[in-house]
This record gives C-alpha cells, structure tokens and sequence, in this order.
C-alpha cells in the first residue's frame, strides 16, 4: 500500500487515491499488473503479494468475489469498492428491473473470502466451475478491482480488447478548479 502523508491529515495515514461514498472521501486500493499462480490441491491459491498490500492491514483481511456480469471472469474487490456498488445500485429505483437485476448479480451472488496468514485464498467451487479456473488462476489489476481468469480464457480476451480498442483513447477528465 503506498502510503502519503501531509500536514492536514495531522499525522493520518491514507492510501493515494480517493472516491466519494455518500459525500465522505474514503481511500481506494489500486489493483495493478497480471500474475499467475496455481491452485493447490485443496483449492488454495495465493493472492499476489501487490494486490495483499492494498488491502487494509488489519485482522479482518478480506476481499468480496462475484462472476464478472460481462466476461467469464471472476470480479474481487475490497470492502470500499463493494460499498460503492452498493450504493450505485441503491441509487436505482427501488423497484426497477435494473435494481433487481444488479442486486441479484452482484450483491446476491458475492461472497466474502477470507485471506489465510500465508496470504492464499479458497476461491468457492462453483464460481471455479463457472470460469472454468482449474489449475491455475490469472489475477489481472483493474484499478479499484481485479479480475479472476482461466488464463486461456483470458489470453483470448485480451486479443479481442487489443481489437476493440485499435486507435481508441480515454475521455479526458475535467481539471480540479484551483
């Protein structure tokens, strides 16, 4: 986790990077880079030693994981990010089909994994099955979260967004007023 520290925070420590939830500044991980690792034969699979030192540093070292709603990846996020889906989905109309339809795919379908001392995680068998993981695990960076792929799978993936992208760019952000 890279930490800053300025005389404002009075000596508080945060993490760079910052989202809104609900009007209050909370810090944000940054999930970097891709890493293979295998599965052991109990199903245990070591998270990468970067994407442990985003989470918090505390006894409750846990990350949420649900089916990707858009490939046949698996998503992960710390506890920040899924507030924030939460509260984005919450923001729907209560009884839309967009709400239900969220709320069931994500918040309904999550599950909290707990990293053991060694930093390994047991990824739950069904969404194994449903991404096709067996073996090994490709963890990809995604910013605030990251992905969980067969690395086929993913290799695959990759070359059809390198195409979809060709002479594509990022919208330009808006510059923080002075």
């Amino acid at each position: 986790m890279r930490l800053i520290r300025t005389d404002e925070d009075k000596g508080a420590r945060i993490r760079i990077g910052k989202k809104r939830l609900s009007g209050i500044a909370v810090a944000m991980a940054l999930f970097i880079g891709t890493h293979e690792n295998k599965i052991d034969r109990k199903g245990r699979v070591s998270l990468p030693a970067d994407y442990r030192a985003e989470l918090p540093n505390d006894d409750d070292r846990v990350i949420y994981i649900f089916p990707s709603l858009y490939t046949t990846a698996l998503e992960a996020c710390d506890r920040t990010q899924l507030e924030l889906h939460a509260e984005r989905i919450n923001a729907l109309d209560q009884f839309s089909q967009e709400e239900a339809y969220f709320s069931s795919q994500i918040l309904a379908e999550a599950r909290k994994i707990t990293i053991d001392g060694d930093g390994r995680i047991v990824l739950p068998t069904e969404f194994m099955n449903r991404a096709n993981i067996d073996g090994k695990a490709l963890f990809v960076g995604g910013g605030p979260k990251f992905h969980i792929w067969q690395p086929q799978a993913y290799g695959t993936h990759r070359l059809e967004t390198q195409d979809a992208l060709a002479g594509r760019t990022l919208p330009s952000l808006p510059r923080p007023a002075p």
